[in-house]
């Protein structure tokens, strides 16, 4: 660890800006689709909050699983 912290490391920045700006588009769509559904007179759609943790839950997954392929964290 160097005088001013940590070295960086060759890692690509825009792997992780695309997983949460996936992240923020279904938290985007998920807002949308409790509010539509709030108003139709359905109440809170509870029943869809297993999907949307999964669909997190995928996006993550698949971040980190990219970010773990040989070749894929400089390019050249």
């Amino acid at each position: 660890m160097g005088l001013n912290g940590p070295v960086a490391t060759e890692e690509d920045p825009e792997r992780g800006t695309l997983v949460i700006a996936a992240l923020l588009l279904l938290a985007l769509g998920f807002a949308g689709y409790w509010i539509i559904s709030y108003l139709r007179g359905d109440g809170p759609p509870w029943d869809s909050l297993p999907w949307f943790g999964l669909a997190a839950a995928a996006i993550v997954v698949v971040g980190f699983l990219a970010g773990m392929l040989p070749g894929s964290s400089a390019r050249r």
